[in-house]
């Protein structure tokens, strides 16, 4: 019987990419807020590929929301749900000067306090058994990597990472809990930027990482599948930025 994983926020991206992953060998919760349409196409791409996949439209931000999708998760598996991926998040830029407690709730709840409540409910629902939580933070969430603009997401990111740590002391041994803090990544959003100055500083970014590039999807989504099995690791954040964080960038 194939055991079961969460994938949050992968109808797009590079929740898409580890859903994709994922599938080979596990049954793959796809799940997201938005974006239904995208969300089912993932699962067709599982299936074409010989995988199995059930999609879960839920908002994880929520604690109804994160209810909803373990309940329908639980009723859709085709085995035990043994890992979690919390990879919804969502990214604002807001300046300094226009910040509101209703900006750094959305930046918290989303990219934080959503993924304290899916990993409670993912232990719960283990019922003392085995399994592994990777939560997708962020190289903005890496100590002096904040960027002006996205404060909020930077702290947010870096509670998660912080959090990741937390979770490993108190759920060992029984659940392993790591993070990956994907560097630039070649997602829509670098790839259609919004005006010719935001193209200007992708091509300042691009220019200050050592590997020449931005990151795949498919190489963060390696990343966490590396973190799923690695029987030895719990606590730690790999950093996947192609060499950015040690340059002079």
């Amino acid at each position: 019987m194939k055991q079961t994983v969460v994938v949050t926020g992968s109808s797009t991206g590079i929740g898409r990419a580890v859903a994709l992953r994922l599938a080979r060998g596990r049954h793959v919760v796809v799940n997201a807020r938005l974006g239904a349409d995208d969300g089912r196409r993932v699962v067709e791409d599982i299936v074409a590929a010989g995988g199995s996949a059930d999609f879960v439209q839920a908002d994880v931000s929520t604690e109804q929301g994160v209810a909803d999708l373990f309940a329908a998760a639980a009723s859709v598996a085709a085995g035990p749900i043994t890992a979690l991926v919390n990879n919804a998040g969502v990214a604002r830029s807001v300046p300094f000067g226009e910040w509101s407690s209703a900006h750094w709730q959305e930046m918290l709840q989303a990219n934080l306090v959503g993924c304290a409540l899916a990993s409670q409910a993912f232990v719960g629902q283990l019922g003392g058994g085995e399994g592994a939580i990777v939560n997708v933070a962020s190289v903005r969430g890496v100590e002096r990597f904040g960027r002006i603009g996205i404060a909020a997401y930077s702290a947010a990111k870096a509670g998660l990472i912080n959090l990741t740590a937390a979770m490993a002391r108190e759920l060992a041994p029984g659940v392993r809990v790591n993070a990956v803090s994907p560097g630039f990544t070649d997602t829509r959003i670098f790839r259609d930027p919004a005006s010719e100055e935001d193209r200007r500083r992708i091509d300042r970014w691009r220019d200050h990482v050592p590997l020449g590039r931005f990151l795949a999807p498919e190489e963060i989504a390696d990343a966490v599948a590396y973190l799923l099995d690695a029987t030895a690791v719990t606590g730690a954040n790999l950093v996947v930025d192609g060499g950015w964080s040690q340059s002079d960038g």
